[in-house]
């Protein structure tokens, strides 16, 4: 229990650190524009989302206020959650998804301590909250995937304990959660096939709902929205196995085909690189003092969810350790240590393996806070060394807290266009799009509007862009499209780096002039040449 305090009180305090200093990300921005869309009766919708589309990125086109978030992802469980955000408002998604991670280690708990000695029982739910693994994307963005970890533990009681209602709430729920999330269902029905051959026609039913329901969600549902999943998604994932022109896209059936037709590509990529997927099993496992490694419960339960990581490649690298994919592996890790130290004659650790298992969960420990995950720690750990950046707590406090003071001109109903780390303060509306990629939108009755303000941080580009050239490529682009911009869009606000236009507002000279000096300042240098 006391683990459990410390991880929810430190990780939901950094949550909330991060979204005032301005340090949540693009998909915190999505996930409440879904929920307050959904809390207005446009289920799933997202103009943000929308900007992700493959209509949007391939095509051309512009961003969709009605656009339906399912064809990217198919999430029916977001809806339990949506009327937390009218509880908590901008917290609502930082306290989700810490509580349901916390929650999950409680019911690991619970259910260790009917198998193992209580001493084995604490260790081992020492080690679920001390991995990077969980500590890393818990310091994230919001994921729907935060759910999964607290679904297989609460199944996994209810087959231990033969608690029936908890089997169908946790089994029906779990496929729910993400059109992926199927196949860690399907590894469970395999476990049990395995492990508890009398309840196979139950290991049967759990394996035909997992898979039936992967199947049909990216088969037949999700195309009913859109075709991101098979023109966006399975391409950029599994690009490889499709052959000489992989945009035209493919379904999930279309891509398991394709890779099983490959058996050298497949053994290629279950294992290229060698080195990071080796690094990648070992983050996994340090905190478990590597015992997932030999345990076979650790395969059945996270094989085929590691199977389709190895497989899969993207922008979003799914071998790292500090992003929402593990949530898909560290369940199976936990379980497969519990029934390694369940088998033993001896199932608790002895003073010298008590020892080992310290050191181990001290040096994940170290290799989190040194990682600095999501820049959750940048208050004390400086984001780059050569060339250095690094912002103190007191100048990033009053970073956020001039971010909210201009922002708080725009109306809380108007459209607007922000650049990235301004996003998540400005989600919960109607038509909110990504600066400087879009300044236009189409509303639900299809016509095209410009957005009536713009909100961009050039501080926070500033700051970053001298070290890491995705800030400073997107800093030069919004130099030169602001400055095109001053013409129809007025400054209304400017505060700390932080500047907010309005369309045909009323004109300010000396903000509009103070605007156009900084935007003509030398831009710094690339990052890439230094």
């Amino acid at each position: 229990m006391l683990a459990a305090i410390l991880f929810a009180l430190v990780t939901l305090g950094l949550q909330l650190w991060k979204s005032w200093v301005l340090l949540a990300g693009y998909d915190q921005g999505i996930f409440q524009q879904v929920a307050w869309n959904s809390l207005h009766g446009h289920w799933f919708e997202s103009s943000l989302s929308s900007q992700l589309s493959t209509n949007v990125v391939h095509a051309g086109q512009l961003p969709f206020v009605g656009y339906e978030r399912l064809g990217q992802h198919f999430t029916p469980t977001l809806l339990l959650w949506a009327p937390l955000l009218a509880v908590f408002g901008a917290a609502a998604l930082p306290v989700l998804q810490v509580g349901l991670i916390t929650a999950a280690g409680l019911v690991l708990h619970r259910l260790a301590s009917s198998r193992v000695p209580a001493r084995t029982a604490n260790w081992l739910v020492y080690a679920y909250f001390a991995g990077n693994a969980l500590i890393g994307p818990t310091l994230g963005n919001f994921s729907d995937l935060c759910q999964l970890p607290l679904a297989v533990f609460g199944l996994m009681l209810g087959l231990l304990e033969r608690r029936r209602r908890l089997i169908w709430v946790a089994a029906v729920l779990m496929p729910l959660i993400r059109e992926d999330t199927g196949v860690v269902l399907v590894a469970i029905g395999l476990w049990l096939l395995v492990r508890s051959r009398q309840r196979w026609c139950l290991a049967l039913a759990l394996i035909a709902w997992g898979a039936g329901w992967a199947i049909v969600s990216t088969n037949v549902l999700m195309p009913l929205f859109s075709d991101d999943n098979s023109k966006r998604f399975m391409v950029e994932n599994f690009g490889q196995y499709l052959g000489a022109d992989p945009e035209k896209g493919s379904s999930s059936l279309g891509v398991i085909g394709r890779v099983l037709s490959q058996p050298a590509l497949l053994v290629q990529q279950l294992v290229d690189p060698p080195d990071k997927t080796l690094l990648y099993l070992l983050g996994h496992s340090l905190p478990f003092l590597f015992v997932p490694l030999i345990s076979p419960d650790t395969w059945l339960l996270a094989g085929p969810s590691l199977l389709g990581l190895f497989l899969a490649q993207g922008a979003n690298d799914p071998l790292s350790i500090t992003i929402r994919y593990t949530w898909l592996v560290v369940p199976g890790f936990a379980l497969g240590t519990l029934f390694w130290w369940e088998r033993r004659k001896q199932p608790s650790p002895g003073p010298r393996v008590r020892l080992a298992w310290a050191i181990a969960l001290v040096i994940s420990l170290l290799f989190t806070v040194t990682s600095n995950p999501n820049r959750s720690l940048s208050f004390v750990i400086p984001d780059s060394i050569q060339p250095w950046v690094y912002s103190s707590p007191l100048a990033q406090w009053r970073h956020g807290q001039a971010a909210r003071e201009v922002l708080s001109s725009i109306p809380e109903n108007a459209s607007v266009s922000a650049n990235t780390n301004l996003v998540p303060l400005l989600a919960r509306r109607e038509a909110a799009v990504r600066y400087p990629y879009s300044t236009r939108y189409i509303d639900r009755n299809q016509v095209e509007r410009s957005v009536e303000w713009i909100a961009v941080d050039l501080d926070w580009l500033e700051r970053y862009g001298i070290a890491f050239r995705g800030d400073w490529k997107a800093l030069r682009r919004i130099r030169q499209d602001l400055l095109g911009q001053l013409d129809s869009f007025k400054v209304q606000a400017i505060s700390d780096g932080i500047v907010v236009l309005q369309r045909n507002g009323a004109v300010q000279p000396k903000l509009q002039q103070a605007l156009r000096d900084r935007l003509q300042k030398p831009l710094p240098t690339d990052p890439r040449n230094l």
